[in-house]
């Protein structure tokens, strides 16, 4: 299976954010997207899952050789496609146990209470306790938590390809290295993931398949995780593109 964009170029408010941008990702891929803020490293993942905001102007999503195009967002994630946001919402009134147990009961092909299972096991390794279940969605989260309920809602799903924006940010060092583990892992399983991050450190942890670099909404330049360390020895301004 494979997830393709083909020359894509999006709108908000009439303004460009992404430019004629290909990419290409294959069940088991890690693939690494930085860039400077303001790049349109949000708005490839937003235009991806179908947000209404980003008009497509050209260029299409493609997903096992069909166009994911025409599907609104709902649709999408139940072709296997996963956002997680740069920054989580919250959902008051609703627990975080309440709310993992209905997506594990959404799930046809896999049985609900081995998910909720395998979800608890999770729940150590990122340093979460029990307590963790009874609290509302993000509700009163720092960063780090909204980070991990997020990962705890991927180990949940377990979809075909995850998008994954910024999801170490506001996370501990330690918490750093179990979430690439835990996301490595999910890899060896067969998820594809595109993971944005503005840590080089991210990155080298996960072993990507390819870095790629975006700014102006165009991917300038792609490499392996030598481009990570020139990132993080000179900042984007080392690069010559």
């Amino acid at each position: 299976m494979a997830f393709k964009i083909k020359n894509l170029t999006v709108e908000v408010e009439n303004k460009e954010v992404v430019r004629n941008l290909s990419l290409s990702i294959g069940s088991g891929e890690i693939h690494i997207l930085m860039g400077p803020n303001g790049s349109g490293k949000t708005s490839l993942c937003q235009t991806i899952l179908g947000n209404p905001n980003y008009a497509v102007k050209k260029g299409d999503i493609i997903l096992n050789n069909e166009s994911v195009m025409s599907l609104k967002t709902e649709e999408r994630a139940r072709r296997g496609l996963f956002l997680s946001f740069q920054e989580p919402p919250e959902i008051q009134g609703v627990s975080v146990a309440s709310f993992l147990r209905t997506i594990a009961g959404r799930q046809k092909s896999q049985d609900p209470f081995a998910i909720m299972e395998k979800i608890r096991e999770q729940m150590p390794r990122l340093g979460l306790s029990d307590s963790f279940f009874a609290r509302g969605v993000n509700y009163g989260f720092s960063g780090g938590e909204k980070k991990k309920n997020e990962i705890l809602q991927l180990t949940a799903l377990k979809p075909k390809f995850a998008f994954l924006d910024e999801i170490d940010s506001g996370v501990d060092i330690d918490s750093l290295k179990t979430i690439a583990k835990i996301l490595k892992e999910s890899a060896k399983n067969g998820m594809g993931m595109l993971v944005v991050s503005h840590s080089p450190a991210l990155g080298k942890a996960m072993k990507p398949d390819c870095v790629h670099i975006m700014n102006n909404g165009r991917i300038i330049t792609k490499g392996t995780t030598a481009l990570l360390k020139n990132v993080e020895k000179s900042g984007y301004r080392g690069l010559d593109y």
